[in-house]
């Protein structure tokens, strides 16, 4: 029996739905659809475990093969399954864990769809052949789907390799203040103990070398300001202002790399969109990333009322601002990532922050 969360579940639902619409939505800001703007789909591609399972049309008819399996199931039949997923979804929203929806199960077991995640190594969770009526090409572009009908999803996975480690400056604690900062269950507490022991922090490194050269490819102090906004975050007690465009304004005000703001004032706002596309696009942090991008569209947004729309990589602006505008920093599990508390090494005093960043909605 399938089961899955919230999210899983959007997974196939989005399968359905597009498969429905027909055509593809472009989104602007706030998840308005851009109105008169929509590519039509001509083949939906699905990547099981082992086939790819491809969707097309044949007048009011699915026509659906896997390289050998050859199906053609009316739309009506898809119409009512739509529904009935969105609607078995919504009303599991107040509910946790994991749950079935055996008539989808069913249904998507006709057509030998048997798992609700497309393959884990893939960023790209569903495959879309367009036509594009401006430049008459039809591009087969991967898309990676977001929900809102459950918890926001992570852009950034906290892990060991999303340590940052910071050196205690300016004085030597004794064992009494590092078992009280050590003990402290708030962060924002850890860093004020600290602070009122007369010592401050200092980025050291980025513990995961391919980590430290995948954000150099972005920019070689790429680092250093993520490490600014990371002490920015765990110093902060105020939920609201862990959003990233509140801590680049931050990081503006300080200008910690003393770039020419005068001359080019986005330069941290560039970056970080940088960072941001690359990661959503295909990035990992334990992963030598050569800019292989998987999700080539973009990201296929789930949205609360049920419809689809994109934020196409073609359009990279909207892209950006999407990912810049609707992201935050928030803390992972201390004791599985391993940091937050305080240890020496080779004569020094340090700790170590992690960084995990999850959508907004």
């Amino acid at each position: 029996m399938l089961t899955g969360n919230i999210g899983e579940w959007s997974e196939p639902y989005a399968l359905l739905k597009l498969i429905v619409d027909k055509k593809l939505h472009l989104g602007e800001e706030n998840f308005k659809k851009v109105e008169d703007v929509f590519y039509p789909i001509l083949k939906i591609i699905r990547n099981e475990k082992d086939r790819n399972v491809s969707f097309s049309y044949e007048d009011e008819l699915i026509i659906i093969t896997d390289g050998k399996l050859l199906l053609k199931i009316p739309i009506y039949e898809f119409i009512e399954n739509t529904k009935l997923c969105l609607n078995e979804i919504k009303a599991k929203k107040k509910s946790k864990g994991a749950f079935s929806i055996p008539q989808i199960e069913i249904f998507l077991n006709s057509f030998s769809i048997n798992t609700l995640k497309a393959k884990s190594k893939l960023k790209n969770d569903i495959t879309i052949q367009i036509e594009d009526p401006n430049s008459f090409l039809m591009p087969t572009l991967g898309f990676s789907v977001k929900s809102q009908l459950g918890r926001p999803a992570t852009l950034v996975n906290a892990s060991g390799a999303t340590n940052f480690t910071f050196l205690i400056k300016g004085n030597y604690l004794d064992e009494s203040i590092i078992l009280k900062i050590n003990d402290a269950k708030e962060f924002s507490e850890k860093i004020e103990i600290i602070k009122n022991s007369g010592a401050s922090l200092e980025f050291e490194k980025v513990d995961n070398e391919v980590f430290v050269t995948n954000l150099q490819t972005v920019d070689f102090n790429f680092s250093k300001i993520l490490a600014e906004v990371i002490l920015m975050f765990y110093t902060n007690n105020i939920s609201s202002e862990n959003t990233i465009p509140k801590f680049i304004t931050k990081i503006e005000e300080i200008n910690p790399i003393g770039y020419n703001l005068s001359i080019n004032s986005k330069m941290y706002e560039m970056m970080m969109k940088k960072f941001l596309t690359d990661y959503a696009l295909g990035m990992r942090a334990a992963e030598v990333w050569t800019r292989d991008y998987q999700a080539t569209g973009g990201y296929l947004i789930v949205k609360d009322d049920g419809e689809l729309i994109c934020y196409h990589f073609y359009f990279t602006k909207n892209f950006e601002n999407y990912l810049y505008q609707n992201t935050k920093l928030e803390t992972g599990d201390p004791k599985k990532h391993n940091f937050g508390k305080i240890y020496e090494e080779n004569g020094k005093q340090k700790i170590k922050l992690n960084l995990q960043i999850r959508f907004i909605k």
